[in-house]
């Protein structure tokens, strides 16, 4: 049985998330938004087009934050991607081949 932490986005196995320990957790719901991975952004471009061509949408959202990655350069941000429960598993598969 896969449980749910809402405040961390992840898939937990245990009812007590691993990273904030916040508990009881839930069983995930089809939309809810669960972490993919997380990329640089050489890779970040790959994980976006393979999710798009495949209908899966996502939330892409940027380690350091837009003012940061402006005086860095984008191409020095990393990114953590999470997609709906319901294409999780599908996802996954997408991206084997590159994270």
């Amino acid at each position: 049985t896969m449980f749910y932490c809402s405040n961390c986005k992840m898939l937990c196995t245990q009812n007590t998330c691993p990273q904030c320990h916040a508990a009881p957790l839930l069983p995930p719901k089809e939309n809810d938004p669960v972490y993919l991975t997380t990329q640089e952004a050489v890779w970040a471009g790959m994980v976006e087009q393979l999710l798009t061509q495949n209908g899966i949408p996502y939330l892409k959202q940027g380690m350091h934050g837009a003012g940061i990655a402006i005086r860095i350069g984008y191409n020095l941000e990393t990114y953590y991607f999470h997609v709906p429960y319901g294409a999780y598993e599908k996802s996954k598969e997408l991206i084997s081949g590159i994270v």
